[in-house]
Parts: C-alpha cells; structure tokens; sequence
C-alpha cells in the first residue's frame, strides 16, 4: 500500500492492510463452510460457524480502529471520507456471510442431493465476486492501474452467480422429488442469501469505480 500512504501514517496502512485481511478470511471461511453444509458435513460446518463469527468481529474491531485513527488524526483528509465510505461497504460482506451461516446453522435446511452441485457452484460464484473485489481494493490502495479490471471480473462474476441463482431456483421449483411448497422457497431464500454475496461484491464495486475516477481527474 507504498503508494496510497506515501507521506501518512504508517499505522493506518497497517490498520488498513489488516482489516483487508480480515475481510479476505472471513469471505474464505463462508465459501468452505457453504461448502461443507452443502456435503452434508455438520460438524465440520458448525466449527466454521464459531469461525466465521469471530471473523466478523475482527473485522468489525479493525473498522473501529480505521475510523479512530482518521477522525482522531486528521490523516489523509483530502481521501478520508472515500476511505471511510469503501471500509465500511466491505463490512457488509462479513456481515452478511456471519448471518448466513447463522441462519443455515439454526433452520438447517435439506439440501436435496439434484441440487448440490448447483449450490456449491453458486457459492464457487459468489465468492469470486468478493475475492475480485478484495483485490481490485488492494489495488487501488496500491495505485496499480487495476482497479478497473477486478471491478469488471466482480460484475461478471455477480452475473454468473445471477444465473446459477436462477437455475437452481427453476431445479427446484420444478422437481418432483420436492412436496413441499414451504420447502422450495426454504431453499429459494437460501439460494438469495448465497448469491447476495456477490450483490455486495458488486455494489462495493461500483463504489471503487467512483473513487478510482475521482482519483484519476
């Protein structure tokens, strides 16, 4: 992150390179625990449930940190109102993973065995999306010049999910295997949650557009 923080504080950088990965390892604990609860492996999921949850308030104590030091320093001021938007946009996404998870862990849905695939295809899809996002963040911290071609890789891969996600729906409101009604649209609503990660990859985005513009004029 030289470039961004040349000249400033050191221990922002240091505060913003860790909250960085903190979000990186709680989007890496939600595509493996998706994953295991898709195979039908309980334990090993409920132990990423306790994980993604103390992922998620590392993050959240890393955002605190951020925003001390910016308000408290005056660091950076001509990006600080960027900075502070962008750090707490990726928030949402540990958010939203601690809150799946949760959910998942409490209603347990029944993953028919048709459908597995999709699902861990979906969350494959969804993942990349934040992962292209990290990236394309680090990025712009870095002042790479590619920015731009992360943001683009987070829309297609939002799009590819967009797709499974609607798949997987049509699987399942088609099959026979499946009686109930209150089932298809258990399933449904967790096919939404999975894919939501890469609506949040994409809005962030879209946001890390913007400031690389307002950087570049």
């Amino acid at each position: 992150m030289k470039a961004f923080f040349r000249n400033h504080s050191r221990e922002l950088e240091d505060e913003i390179d860790a909250y960085l990965k903190a979000i990186t390892r709680g989007s890496l604990v939600f595509k493996e625990g998706i994953n295991e609860y898709v195979e039908g492996k309980e334990e090993a999921f409920e132990k990423r449930v306790k994980e993604m949850t103390v992922a998620e308030k590392e993050a959240d104590d890393k955002l605190k940190r951020i925003k001390y030091k910016l308000y408290a320093y005056n660091l950076i001021p001509e990006a600080s109102g960027d900075i502070l938007e962008l750090t707490d946009a990726l928030d949402e996404i540990v958010d939203r993973a601690k809150a799946v998870h949760l959910s998942l862990s409490i209603e347990k849905p029944i993953i028919p065995d048709f459908a597995r695939e999709s699902f861990i295809s979906l969350n494959k899809a969804s993942c990349e999306a934040a992962d292209e996002l990290m990236k394309g963040v680090r990025s712009f911290f870095q002042n790479t010049g590619m920015v731009e071609d992360h943001v683009a890789k987070v829309y297609f891969y939002e799009g590819e999910a967009d797709k499974l996600e609607e798949e997987i729906a049509r699987q399942v409101f088609s099959s026979q295997e499946i009686n109930r009604l209150s089932h298809k649209m258990h399933l449904r609503y967790f096919v939404e949650r999975i894919a939501s990660i890469s609506d949040i990859a994409e809005d962030v985005a879209l946001k890390l557009s913007v400031f690389q513009l307002k950087r570049n004029i």
